[in-house]
């Protein structure tokens, strides 16, 4: 019977307690995030508060635009904490998710197809990767009067 409990929570722990899943294509995302020089993510402070990184980013450049919208801009290896830590808060397993779980996965899913974009080496050229969240509703036509 010890041997049965034993083997039970091993396989919990080792499963994570009911884990959340890593998006596909994390590990990847990672190693293109560490390649880029710059990155920036344009959001509003709250939400930059409620999902940056426990790691002290000092470096991050931050510049405030209109009302309480800002640009934050990330080196590759501030990306890749960045990443870990949204992925760890949103997707993680379900005793490490945090508070702000909705604000993580939103902005993992809002960076996530940019990384995804980026291509090593681009030229002299290219753009800095960005990203904006700032979600609206698009107006819709009233209908017309019969």
């Amino acid at each position: 019977m010890a041997a049965l409990l034993a083997t039970a929570a091993g396989a919990v722990l080792v499963s994570g307690c009911g884990s959340g899943k890593t998006p596909p294509g994390h590990e990847k995302r990672l190693l293109k995030a560490a390649g880029v020089t710059r990155f920036q993510i344009t959001c509003t402070k709250d939400i930059w508060e409620a999902t940056k990184p426990y790691d002290d980013l000092t470096e991050v450049t931050v510049v405030r635009h209109k009302g309480k919208v800002y640009t934050f801009q990330l080196t590759g290896s501030e990306l890749v904490s960045y990443l870990k830590e949204l992925e760890m808060d949103g997707y993680g397993p379900s005793w490490r998710e945090g508070v702000h779980a909705q604000e993580s996965k939103r902005m993992y899913d809002a960076i996530s197809p940019m990384v995804d974009s980026i291509k090593p080496n681009p030229g002299p050229n290219a753009q800095v990767p960005a990203v904006t969240l700032d979600d609206a509703v698009v107006p819709t036509p009233s209908p017309k009067p019969a």
